[in-house]
């Protein structure tokens, strides 16, 4: 029970770190920001057309990506799948022996006798509705 306290606890503190984290002046105005001066709106009198034109820049300046040949991709591919296959291989090989230790061991979980396990199957009435719900939840105990 002490181990549910104590998981609930972290779990609200982790919950709430970020509230925890924020400043303290957060709803306040931010300092080195100057208050914002209202717009003017532009006289047509005023404005200059522009008579220089922007020129692209030179092609010789452009960097180009250059394409990647299906070779190397399919390579990349195998890799990945590669990967795969061996963290499978190894995960199957790490928990069969670790069963096997188990085994060796004896240590294993908790085996169900007939009267622990329930049925599956759907009440036809009110009365063993609730016995089931009863014996599942072990209201009894």
């Amino acid at each position: 029970m002490l181990k549910h306290k104590i998981l609930v606890l972290l779990l609200i503190i982790t919950l709430i770190s970020p509230a925890i984290a924020e400043p303290e002046n957060i709803q306040g105005p931010l300092t080195g920001v100057s208050q914002e001066t209202p717009l003017e709106p532009i006289n047509a009198a005023e404005e200059t057309p522009s008579t220089v034109q922007e020129l692209p820049p030179a092609p010789e300046s452009i960097q180009y990506k250059q394409p990647v040949s299906k070779r190397k991709i399919a390579k990349k591919f195998l890799l990945a799948m590669a990967g795969v296959a061996i963290s499978s291989i190894l995960l199957f090989a790490i928990l069969s022996l670790y069963n096997k230790l188990r085994e060796s061991l004896g240590i294993s979980g908790q085996e169900e006798t007939p009267e622990n396990i329930t049925s599956l199957t759907t009440p036809d009435n009110l009365e063993d509705a609730v016995k089931t719900f009863l014996d599942k939840t072990r209201w009894d105990n």
